[in-house]
């Protein structure tokens, strides 16, 4: 599945999404590594059951379930790993410098009103103003937060809707000071509060 991001997607001259070479490695090897347990497991699966059923003790409830369960997480990390591989390999890359983005993505319950009021308190790039970010399981808006951190830049997008085309505010954009203190940020702190009014006062400009 490559990333979905509709205010990104509307910039093709800024934003491309490209597969990552080393992720695409990472899971085929991940793939491959399940692949072959689940081989193993399958091939020696009438030793495995054997073995469980010579487990005493409070483990003796266990005897009929080890070599299926065995079988089933196996093939499970078999199959995660290869769509991985296949679909989820790609990320956001800026067309100009040919950054790639690292993304942390965020719901939030909510209509329009509350989409524009997130986004709007992002734009002013200041910490004691958008923090705490909501944090929610379900949820109509999604907010990304984006770092090119080589390019010292960030990109937060905010969108109204789960769906690829899902309706996208404008693209905020922060540098300098903005930028810095956002990278500081790890996804706990974003959830919480900033506890001095700022993350920082004296990057404060």
């Amino acid at each position: 599945m490559r990333p979905s991001d509709a205010t990104l997607a509307a910039l093709p001259e800024s934003f491309r999404s490209a597969r990552s070479t080393t992720r695409t490695v990472v899971f085929s090897v991940l793939a491959g590594v399940a692949l072959v347990a689940l081989v193993l497991v399958l091939v020696n699966f009438g030793a495995i059951r054997d073995d469980a059923s010579e487990m005493t003790g409070r483990r003796s409830g266990l005897r009929g379930v080890v070599a299926p369960t065995l079988v089933i997480v196996t093939a499970f990390f078999a199959v995660l790993f290869a769509w991985f591989a296949i679909g989820g390999a790609h990320r956001w890359i800026r067309v100009d410098t040919g950054t790639p983005l690292s993304g942390r993505h965020f719901l939030a319950a909510g209509g329009r009103a509350e989409a524009e009021a997130l986004h709007a308190r992002f734009a002013t790039g200041d910490p004691a103003v958008y923090l705490p970010v909501p944090n929610h399981k379900k949820g109509d808006i999604r907010l990304s937060i984006y770092l090119a951190v080589p390019d010292r830049t960030a990109y937060v997008t905010v969108r109204l809707g789960k769906e690829p085309g899902a309706t996208g505010l404008p693209l905020i954009t922060l540098h300098d000071r903005a930028y810095v203190q956002l990278k500081r940020l790890g996804t706990g702190d974003l959830v919480r509060p900033s506890a001095s009014g700022v993350v920082d006062p004296f990057l404060r400009g």
